[in-house]
């Protein structure tokens, strides 16, 4: 069991070390900081898991140590806090980053600093009983209130607000990467208070994955849209029609450019317009013989068709993330729904 576990984290280590170089060779393709911080978790991910690995072989795990020590109570929460930066990148990238950073980590570092450097005398706490008969220690409640506090924080990550025009991230990846987010702090929470070498390979595992979700959709998905360009607006006169519900619809879609939202669906629009989602799902089949999302895909991609033919030279990534796409794949798969071709195709046959 100890060898499989072994061959498993070393598989885990060397992957870890390739996103990080893989990562920072593409660091300056975003804008933002979001791959050099990205790169330097995923090194340190690395470092963390080659020493479980020796902690492992040495059976010195924390598994077998006290509960709620100091280095794994404190030095945590560090760890944790960089997981906050990635995000805050992504969602905010126009957000003055320093007064962001010092909001949300003044309060945990003077935790830590106070943990670490107070000179406190931390009492060992081998069993439950131990825990039990020093809970009104203030070393011990420190300890704990160190470990909530950080449980919190994780889970905060769920209420950061989205705005799908300045991030240009898909929601949905940033909603995952919030619940892996959660669910290592969680695993973490639960290490330190049962120290179960299960929940311990659980971590590291859960670890891995999460790093190779973020990876994948760094390097593959995500479009990316350099942040000195200018966005055009849309000149889209509405249709002409007798049908009120359908010029309100028009004159929605084109207010405030709805349509490019990636969050708009059928039931929100309906329900913006006071209407119900039948009602305005049959004016779209009526006045253009397409659903509500066809008319969607096939204007976000007419809109890229005709941009691409008068600047064929245009970022294409972020054409598609003006008009509304987060991932590279839906992009390119509606874009060879609608036209027939991929976007690379058409750019050639147009030069």
């Amino acid at each position: 069991m100890k060898f499989i576990a072994t061959i498993l984290l070393i598989l885990m280590m060397l992957s870890h070390a390739t996103c990080g170089v893989l990562l920072w060779r593409r660091r300056n393709e975003t804008g933002d900081y979001s791959r050099y911080i990205q790169a330097v978790l995923s090194w340190a991910s690395s470092f963390f898991t080659m020493t479980f690995i020796f902690r492992t072989w040495a059976e010195t795990t924390t598994a077998d140590g006290a509960f709620f020590e100091p280095e794994h109570t404190f030095v945590s929460i560090i760890f944790q806090m960089t997981y906050f930066l990635y995000p805050l990148e992504v969602i905010r990238p126009t957000v003055g980053r320093t007064k962001v950073y010092a909001i949300l980590f003044a309060p945990l570092l003077l935790l830590v600093s106070v943990g670490l450097c107070a000179g406190i005398e931390y009492t060992p706490l081998y069993t439950y009983t131990d825990v039990w008969n020093h809970i009104g220690e203030f070393n011990v409640l420190l300890r704990l209130f160190a470990l909530v506090m950080m449980l919190l924080y994780c889970f905060s990550l769920l209420l950061v607000p989205y705005d799908w025009k300045q991030s240009c991230a898909d929601k949905k990846f940033i909603l995952s990467y919030a619940l892996g987010f959660c669910l290592i702090g969680l695993l973490h929470f639960i290490i330190q208070i049962t120290h179960m070498y299960q929940f311990v390979l659980l971590h590291q595992i859960a670890w891995f994955g999460f790093f190779m979700l973020v990876a994948y959709y760094e390097l593959k998905e995500r479009l990316l849209v350099p942040h000195t360009a200018a966005e055009q607006e849309i000149a889209e006169a509405p249709q002409s029609s007798d049908d009120k519900l359908w010029a309100h619809i028009l004159l929605s879609l084109d207010m405030n450019d709805k349509w490019r939202s990636p969050e708009l669906s059928l039931t929100s629009f309906a329900e913006q317009l006071g209407s119900n989602r039948t009602y305005v799902g049959d004016a779209f089949k009526r006045n253009t013989e397409m659903t509500f999302v066809e008319y969607i895909t096939h204007r976000r991609i007419d809109y890229v068709v005709e941009t691409l033919k008068s600047k064929p030279d245009v970022n294409i990534h972020e054409l598609f993330n003006y008009v509304g796409y987060r991932q590279r794949s839906t992009a390119w798969r509606n874009f060879q729904k609608v036209t027939g071709m991929t976007p690379h195709e058409f750019l050639e046959r147009i030069k």
